[in-house]
């Protein structure tokens, strides 16, 4: 007969392997937070997506992210892919389930970026027309309206770019890279 060995050191072994395994698992998700995939099957699951991701992403990614948010529901209403609120916010989740935090955001930024980039776009078109506009002679009236005219639209020029550059900051924020730089939104150094 073989004396019997005690089975304690085995399980505890075992117990220790089984650890072991879950540290090495838990380790093994995205480094990243931009990279943990959102889950958002109906709006309660994105905003516990979103509650959760509080504690990984800084208050700025956050922002971004809200912002993207928005920025997908108003293509969404923009394209006439959905009406309604609620037809809006589900296409919204469609989009978003199973995305990254970093691909939601670079998605709702870009069009945030497009859509920004077309209204300076618009801006410097139409600024141009009016600045081949003049005024009668001695007509001091229409001279002066115009004149606050176009600071007025030279205002709306400026803050304009400034959305662009700020959208391109946030969209790089999140490991956007962009082929060609604009070279017609130069940032003053």
């Amino acid at each position: 007969m073989r004396p019997r060995t005690d089975p304690r050191p085995l399980r505890l072994v075992a117990l220790g392997l089984v650890a072991a395994c879950a540290c090495v698992a838990a380790a093994c998700g995205p480094s990243d937070p931009l990279d943990v995939t959102v889950s958002a099957k109906d709006s309660v699951d994105l905003a516990i997506s979103r509650s959760q991701a509080e504690g990984r992403l800084s208050t700025q990614q956050l922002a971004d992210f809200d912002r993207a948010v928005q920025e997908i529901k108003f293509h969404i209403m923009a394209t006439e892919t959905a009406s309604g609120a609620s037809d809006v916010a589900e296409a919204a989740l469609g989009m978003i389930n199973g995305k990254t935090f970093r691909v939601v955001i670079q998605t709702g930024l870009r069009w945030e970026l497009d859509r920004a980039e077309f209204e300076r776009s618009t801006l410097e078109k139409a600024m141009f027309s009016n600045a081949q506009m003049t005024t009668r002679p001695g007509d001091a009236d229409s001279a002066e309206y115009l004149s606050d005219y176009r600071d007025r639209q030279t205002k709306r020029l400026e803050a304009a770019k400034e959305e662009v550059w700020h959208t391109r900051d946030r969209l790089a924020a999140a490991g956007a890279v962009f082929d060609i730089p604009d070279s017609s939104v130069v940032r003053p150094r």
